[in-house]
């Protein structure tokens, strides 16, 4: 399925440097028209008279001429303080050109690829140049190994963690890391750790074997140890921990030793590190003596760690039920211990034991601000069904506890914090499903806005509202919303933009618009100077609402108030609004005009042509949506959206199945949760004469946000009819044809097909 800067002195010199050098090239260039009366010369300036002397300029023969590399490298700095200048000037297209020539002509300079890299990867399409770039820094320079770092800490800030380590793989054994050199090492230790982000402990044990072994046999010298290590004490834990991890406990015993011997003021963590080591090796009595001596030490280093560790070695030794006593007698003996506290909370309140419980959280205090407290808390008072109490809590708990919107972000965060966020998520989602105690929560806040001097204040009415959004409550929403907005004099443009994203996605179209013009109408500073924005988001409004010739004049406004730089960006916004209009020649002509006027905007210019092709599909042209479809894939062979549109298009059309299917694995393997592409993959199934898998995929794809689409639906009762489950393939056309019947501009050839496939029942 197809989805005037100011002139610093440095930049003065710049310029002076730059125009003694064009100059220079011009003088050189300017031709003279000959001496009859002189000998033919070798040079231009042979010949020409000196008028203080009278005679004649002879040629000078250097003694050492300058090698052709030399004159290279002296073009290649021209060319590269030519790009700063651009730069300076926010030319951003001519300082990349100047800064690629300097390359060409220098390829060992460091400078050029430090310039160049930053500014590709402000474009997301060009991140794969700016990691060739940092390899040939890596192969042609000594300082490249910095590079290749900064670019595999972007891709795991992205969590493309298989790019960042497949990045340093390739840099191994480069110029700028050579075998038995630091920076090879510290590669070594940057595979291992992001091996340990991807849960392959196995890999990254063997990296960090690698380390501490040369480490240990004195293969690295002092000032470089330094380097490798900045906490050798962390570090060698670390390194325990994964070998731990991959089944090594004999490697993690040596390394944890190593540890010891680095932080001899907590000695508590060594016996906490040798605990984990008995268990795994089968000693669980000698593995709670080891874990004991830790918790005598008072250590907190360790986080829940030590705590669930004793569970298991309780439970192994059959002696689970004295693990609350323990607890307590620890907390008792070491009551300032919060991570104790709260982990005994848990296993309180998972017992049942509200009142119990909730002392612990609060420990008396009416009001709490560690995290832990307060999603322990959250979690008791739903269980209570207090919504006093849940409304005074929820906005420190938005404030102080991060959320995790994907499952890679999660992944991202450390283990504590990221099983905080899911329990906080846990209880959020429990709220929002109690209809009855969320109301309540909200019923408490009105209440709290009433009168003249209202005592709601604007965090509580902002969260509110942003619950309210998460619940699908559109009118709790608008009002908490407006709420918040009416506190400030000057509103932030978010407030806006979230409250009318939200409306927009949810259909309500009017609403929608009739806030954003508010926002327009608002004297506001910020909101003045954020004019385009606003106006971007109400052409989609008034487009979805069948305002055609509005939203165009909207976007038209929004161009002559926004800065240039996002000018391609509008224009777009326009083809697609006449392309939503289903005028698909005007939308081909636009999309076509954004394509020739912003080439520098590569994320636009992109975006146009996957529209362009889709346009020339659903005119019939298969071939020309396919080739463009195949030149994108050409520059990029995995980009995402063009696997997975070329790889429906050719099972569409029941052509090319085996390497379509390998397209829209790619795809979804990039988003696994996109509802068109596993709508493609269904479909690929589903041409393949796999109906089974086709409709395990096909019924996913209408369970995530954005598929309830009438072309998933109708594949889906194909399937489904295939599978001999008549009624329900009946169920998901008719669906398909609600779905379709409601758009603004149909499609009558799906139209015709769904109801040929009712009328057959």
């Amino acid at each position: 399925m197809t989805g005037s800067s100011r002139k610093t002195f440095q930049s003065i010199l710049i310029a002076m440097s730059l125009l003694f050098v064009f100059a220079a090239s011009a003088i050189a260039e300017t031709k003279l028209p000959p001496t009859p009366e002189l000998p033919q010369r070798a040079s231009r300036f042979e010949g020409l008279i000196n008028p203080q002397t009278g005679e004649v300029v002879r040629t000078m023969t250097p003694k050492n001429p300058e090698s052709a590399q030399s004159q290279k490298k002296k073009s290649a700095l021209a060319r590269y303080m030519a790009g700063r200048i651009a730069m300076e000037r926010r030319r951003i297209p001519a300082a990349l050109h100047e800064f690629e020539q300097a390359i060409k002509l220098d390829p060992s300079s460091i400078d050029p690829y430090k310039a160049i890299i930053p500014l590709l990867l402000t474009n997301p399409r060009r991140v794969e140049e700016a990691e060739n770039y940092a390899l040939q820094a890596a192969q042609k320079t000594d300082q490249g190994y910095e590079l290749v770092m900064v670019m595999a800490a972007v891709y795991q800030r992205q969590t493309k963690i298989d790019q960042a380590i497949d990045l340093m793989e390739r840099a191994l054994g480069t110029r700028s890391i050579q075998s038995g050199t630091k920076e090879e090492l510290l590669t070594q230790i940057g595979l291992g750790l992001y091996h340990r982000l991807n849960k392959d402990f196995d890999k990254a044990a063997e990296k960090y074997e690698l380390v501490m072994n040369r480490i240990l046999n004195g293969d690295v010298d002092g000032s470089d140890l330094d380097d490798l290590l900045k906490n050798p004490g962390q570090n060698f834990d670390e390194f325990g921990d994964t070998f731990l991890k991959a089944g090594k406990p004999e490697l993690a015993l040596k390394a944890y030793e190593e540890a010891s011997k680095h932080r001899v003021a907590k000695p508590g963590l060594h016996s906490f590190n040798l605990a984990t080591v008995f268990q795994q090796t089968g000693k669980p009595e000698e593995a709670l003596k080891s874990l004991q001596e830790y918790f005598d030490a008072q250590q907190q280093g360790r986080g829940r760690a030590p705590y669930v560790l004793l569970e298991s070695l309780l439970k192994e030794l059959g002696k689970e039920d004295e693990l609350i006593s323990r607890l307590e007698t620890l907390l008792k003996n070491d009551e300032s211990n919060d991570v104790l506290r709260y982990f005994l909370a848990d296993l309180v309140l998972k017992n049942g034991e509200l009142p119990k419980a909730k002392e612990l959280f609060s420990q008396g205090e009416k009001s709490v601000n560690d995290p832990r407290a307060q999603v322990g808390l959250l979690t008791i008072l739903i269980q209570e069904g207090n919504a006093e109490e849940i409304f005074e809590l929820l906005p420190k708990a938005y404030q102080r506890i991060p959320r995790g919107n994907d499952e890679d972000t999660l992944e991202q965060m450390q283990e504590d914090v990221r099983a905080l966020s899911e329990s906080f998520e846990a209880q959020l989602d429990a709220l929002k499903e109690n209809e009855e105690l969320i109301t309540k929560v909200f019923d408490h806040a009105r209440t709290l806005k009433k009168g003249d001097e209202p005592s709601l204040e604007f965090l509580q009415a902002y969260i509110l509202g942003k619950l309210a959004t998460e619940a699908d409550d559109a009118d709790a929403a608008i009002e908490f919303y407006k709420f918040a907005i009416g506190m400030r004099n000057d509103p932030p443009t978010l407030l806006y933009t979230e409250i009318g994203g939200y409306l927009l996605d949810a259909k309500k179209y009017e609403e929608a618009i009739q806030i954003l013009n508010e926002a327009l109408a608002n004297p506001s500073s910020t909101l003045q100077n954020d004019r385009w924005r606003l106006l971007f988001f109400l052409s989609y409004g008034q487009e979805f609402q069948g305002e055609t010739e509005q939203a165009l004049k909207t976007v038209d406004e929004a161009i002559r108030t926004a800065p240039e730089q996002l000018h391609g960006r509008l224009e777009y916004q326009k083809a697609w609004i006449l392309y939503h209009a289903h005028n698909l020649d005007e939308a081909l002509t636009q999309f076509q005009k954004v394509i020739q006027s912003f080439p520098e905007d590569q994320s636009v210019v992109q975006d146009a042509r996957f529209r362009v092709s889709a346009i020339y599909v659903e005119q019939g042209d298969f071939p020309k949506g396919e080739a463009i479809l195949e030149e994108v894939l050409k520059d990029d062979p995995d980009n995402t959206q063009a696997n997975n549109d070329l790889g429906y298009l050719w099972a569409d059309q029941g052509k090319n199945l085996d390497k379509a299917h390998k397209m829209i694995q790619k795809a979804i393997e990039s988003e696994p949760e996109n509802p068109a592409y596993l709508d493609s993959m269904g479909w690929v199934l589903f041409k393949k004469g796999n109906y089974k898998e086709a409709a395990e995929y096909l019924t996913k794809a209408t369970e995530q946000k954005n598929g309830d689409d009438s072309t998933i639906f109708d594949h889906l009762g194909d399937a489904l009819e295939k599978l001999g489950q008549h009624e329900e393939a009946q169920k998901n056309f008719q669906r398909a044809l609600e779905i379709e019947q409601e758009k603004p501009h149909p499609s009558e050839k799906l139209l015709k097909e769904i109801k040929a496939k009712l009328k057959s029942d």
